[in-house]
């Protein structure tokens, strides 16, 4: 197929160009976007790289990913013929290139289904992927307290933290924080005070459970003498007094867990955190067809038997003290 020359660009080379440039910007976002932290940490954090947040990542990947499809397709399409010739053995009337072609379709078949199901080695690609992006989270801190809690109103998100709401703007006030009224986003009330959704969460989080009355300066009251009580009988020596201990129930789970991030947790790691006999969670999930090891996180538990992270957890530790 002859050169073709549009006004005046050379369509063959800009072709070639665009192809070249979409694929470079595509890999530098896939590669971005394989390091950022989960999705809800990264809102949380106000996470960027190089300035530019991880929906927008996200976004420029999708973008250009279009764009070096279709500039394929146009450069296919300019290119068929040779492309055709490439793979026909003219002399031999048969095609070409056939052992060349089968190998790279296996391998191309290989990763793709590889992918979908997770097969060694590009499993170790997908766990490292995993291994990177919970790295960002250094302390408890780093997780959001509810999923998606910066796309809340201040009011509903204090309402589901327990802080009431004038405290929290006469504290927001006192740190210098601005806010336009209870119904604006978390995440815009940080953006627009140069701060992460996690540092103002951070600044009221003392106000927890508390009323309006218990954040104000409590007055001196003078001691009163109580009349003396009488005073226990001693503990036999040796004897160890076990202070009551409330139970897990499914709503304290989903309370305290949800949006946590449970998912990259161990069976180990929760048996450990919880004080819980690893050999006894294993029959106990054994009990509910679930085959566990003390290594397997509980996003692999969970995609080997079609239940949620925070379900697991759930059949874990309900019922069993909390520590």
């Amino acid at each position: 197929m002859p050169d073709r020359q549009t006004c005046c660009l050379h369509l063959r080379g800009f072709i070639s160009l665009l192809t070249a440039l979409s694929f470079l910007i595509m890999t530098v976002s896939g590669v971005i976007l394989f390091i950022t932290p989960q999705g809800r940490v990264a809102y949380w954090l106000d996470w960027t790289f190089w300035g530019i947040s991880k929906s927008q990542w996200g976004d420029m990947h999708i973008t250009t990913s279009l764009l070096f499809a279709l500039a394929g397709l146009w450069h296919t399409w300019l290119n068929w013929r040779a492309l055709v010739s490439y793979f026909h053995d003219k002399v031999k009337k048969t095609v070409a290139l056939k052992w060349e072609l089968a190998v790279a379709a296996l391998i191309t078949i290989f990763c793709t289904v590889g992918g979908i199901y997770k097969t060694p080695p590009l499993s170790y690609v997908l766990e490292l992927n995993d291994w990177i992006k919970d790295a960002w989270v250094k302390s408890p801190d780093d997780e959001p307290v509810i999923s998606h809690a910066e796309l809340l109103p201040l009011n509903n998100f204090l309402k589901k933290v327990d802080i009431e709401l004038e405290p929290a703007l006469a504290e927001l006030k006192k740190q210098g924080i601005t806010v336009s009224g209870p119904d604006q986003k978390l995440l815009d009330i940080s953006r627009s005070n140069g701060k992460s959704p996690a540092a103002i969460y951070k600044l009221l989080k003392p106000l927890e459970g508390k009323t309006a009355d218990q954040t104000a300066a409590a007055p001196v009251v003078p001691a009163v003498r109580q009349p003396l009580k009488p005073v226990p009988p001693a503990t036999p020596a040796g004897a160890r007094q076990v202070p009551a201990r409330q139970l897990w129930s499914a709503e304290l789970i989903q309370q305290q867990f949800e949006g946590k991030g449970v998912g990259r947790k161990t069976l180990a790691a929760v048996c450990r955190e919880q004080q819980l006999d690893q050999a006894a969670i294993i029959k106990k999930l054994a009990a509910r067809k679930i085959s566990a090891t003390p290594d397997d996180t509980l996003k692999k538990l969970g995609d080997e038997s079609g239940e949620l992270p925070i379900e697991l957890l759930k059949i874990i530790l309900v019922g069993e003290q909390r520590n």
